[in-house]
């Protein structure tokens, strides 16, 4: 019956509505989404850490990151959280040349019309992270899969599941943008810039996503930083180092547009795309890895909680 069960949620629309809100119900209850912030904090960061959570002397990056999201509070931040709001915000701030054309934006899964979109494009929601789908060739894309999943995904609340708090209320969307392609016809690496206090600190560039995922992170002057930050598999990093990734010519341009956008809050992660020439902006990330990512080796989670500078006024 189980097995039944979950065929019946995975590959028909009738199972999935009915099934889904047992199955929410099932993930609220087993991942402990019931918990305070503070003791789903503290429990997500003993497990990532192997130690409590310092709330009133956080000295490393990541405790930083954790106490951000308990206790500082901008309502910017929860327009630049909003995948679809941000645009405005960026277009205020630093013009609307570097936005990813918007195609179509929907209310419900089943509103995506696949006709009226061009042959290739990307779909996401705006209100979480990681859930974007790439269509290269409209005409062979399985609609009814991909309506499904985003009904999935328009269920799931972000919020709940990380106690990043700007996602809290927040009403989902999707969000169909057009899909960038380099000279090769492949999609152009991203560029995560870490700026705190308005200053990009270090670059994160992510590589082979699609083969054996790894992670590279440098200074702005593009030297090689000697440490990994990554999700983790018992002792082992999900995303170790990878090979050397050649400076980018806008680089420059990149760190200017990254400190722009950033500027207005104690950290910010600031995605860019660079494509045929030009620097296209991805999106805004508050808590980098929920706060739970491990560095390795960890003395950089203090050199880098060293130069995050709290907000007094929120102390």
């Amino acid at each position: 019956m189980r097995a039944w069960l979950k065929r019946a949620y995975r590959d028909t629309d009738l199972g999935f509505r009915l099934l889904s809100p047992w199955v929410r119900f099932r993930d609220y209850w087993a991942e402990g989404r019931w918990r305070s912030d503070r003791a789903a904090i503290e429990r997500g960061y003993e497990r990532a850490f192997g130690r409590p959570m310092d709330w009133a002397n956080p000295r490393t990056l990541n405790e930083k990151l954790n106490w951000l999201k308990r206790f500082y509070r901008d309502p910017l931040q929860r327009t630049a959280a909003d995948k679809l709001a941000v645009r405005e915000h960026v277009r205020a701030r630093a013009g609307a040349e570097c936005l990813i054309p918007l195609l179509a934006v929907y209310d419900r899964a089943d509103d995506i019309c696949f006709r009226e979109l061009p042959g290739a494009f990307v779909l996401k929601v705006n209100h979480g992270s990681g859930q974007n789908w790439i269509v290269r060739d409209n005409h062979r894309e399985d609609e009814r899969r991909v309506r499904r999943q985003f009904r999935e995904w328009m269920a799931e609340n972000h919020y709940v599941q990380s106690r990043e708090w700007p996602y809290r209320g927040m009403t989902p969307r999707i969000v169909a943008e057009e899909l960038l392609l380099d000279e090769a016809g492949q999609i152009p690496s991203d560029y995560k810039l870490h700026c705190f206090n308005g200053r990009a600190e270090c670059i994160q560039v992510d590589l082979d996503r699609d083969t054996a995922h790894r992670r590279n992170f440098y200074d702005p002057a593009w030297r090689r930083l000697p440490f990994v930050w990554t999700e983790w598999e018992g002792a082992a990093p999900l995303w170790p180092g990878g090979r050397e990734v050649d400076r980018p010519d806008a680089l420059p341009e990149m760190i200017r547009l990254a400190e722009t956008l950033s500027k207005d809050f104690p950290y910010a992660r600031i995605d860019l795309f660079f494509c045929r020439g030009r620097v296209y902006f991805g999106e805004i990330t508050f808590f980098h890895g929920g706060g739970f990512e491990r560095m390795d080796p960890p003395e950089w989670d203090r050199k880098l909680g060293d130069r995050l500078a709290l907000p007094s006024a929120a102390k």
